[in-house]
């Protein structure tokens, strides 16, 4: 079998579930959270006066410290994923996979991105078992008492 990991991420969160090699295994799964600051107040200074707003517009400020802050959160999902993956499933409801996904291909990274999927907020046993139909693996079976 292959190592098959999805990520489901927005940008406050991330898990990493890793499918068990064997068929009767343990899916593990990862948390990590972000710094992230999603909708930061625009604070603007402005007077009346003929030269018109003194103080500036902090957005373009904002903007740099949030990419910051999503390129450090990226790179640590990154870190925390095993390096025998042979194949990838990001999937998450904001556009924060497509971050993701542009970064691991600008590294050229050897990872096999099987798909990039638009999925609504789960609990942590349905992202299990998304990614598990996902790659078509059964769910494992309990055996009666």
């Amino acid at each position: 079998m292959k190592k098959q990991t999805g990520i489901w991420l927005d940008l406050r969160n991330a898990w990493i579930i890793n499918l068990p090699l064997e068929h009767e295994g343990k899916i593990t799964t990862h948390h990590i959270v972000s710094n992230v600051e999603e909708n930061p107040a625009i604070t603007q200074t402005i007077m009346s006066t003929e030269w018109g707003p003194h103080g500036g517009n902090n957005q373009k400020t904002i903007q740099e410290r949030q990419h910051h802050e999503e390129k450090h959160f990226f790179d640590n999902i990154l870190k925390n994923l095993d390096t025998d993956i042979e194949e990838l499933v990001i999937f998450g409801p904001s556009e924060a996979k497509f971050g993701l996904e542009n970064l691991l291909q600008a590294q050229h990274n050897v990872l096999n991105i099987k798909g990039v999927v638009a999925v609504d907020h789960m609990t942590e046993p349905q992202k299990e078992a998304w990614v598990r139909t996902y790659f078509d693996r059964p769910a494992p079976r309990l055996l009666p008492r």
